[in-house]
């Protein structure tokens, strides 16, 4: 139940921080300063709590995923919000054990949510 907390808890300090850079810097402080405090918050949330990484993803995303479908109406965006924050939350867990240093994977994990926002920012600007 700990991932729960840890992940809403994320989602609560992500919103606030997010809505604090878009405003001051744009939506491309968001696409890229996001995922280094998405990742930063879900990780460090999850280790604090002593609770899983990746499930604390997965509630951040089913969040996301919440809030996308509320403000879209549309399921597609919202499962691609829940899918990908799962997929970070298994990247990070998988390196932080296969290369022994949460620093590491958590690197990596920032750099694939950045790359991934521009991919999905680059799709959106196109239409």
């Amino acid at each position: 139940m700990a991932f729960i907390i840890a992940g809403l808890f994320a989602s609560l300090m992500a919103w606030i921080l997010n809505r604090y850079v878009f405003v001051n810097i744009g939506q491309k402080g968001v696409v890229f300063f996001g995922p280094m405090t998405e990742e930063f918050l879900k990780t460090s949330l999850a280790l604090i709590f002593s609770t899983s990484i990746i499930f604390t993803h997965i509630t951040f995303g089913l969040v996301e995923a919440i809030v996308d479908y509320k403000n879209t109406r549309k399921s597609s965006g919202a499962m691609v919000s829940l899918a990908s924050h799962a997929f970070l939350g298994i990247i990070t867990y998988v390196l932080f054990i296969l290369l022994g240093s949460i620093y590491i994977a958590l690197l990596i994990a920032i750099i694939v949510h950045m790359t991934w926002n521009k991919f999905v920012m680059d799709i959106v600007a196109v239409k």
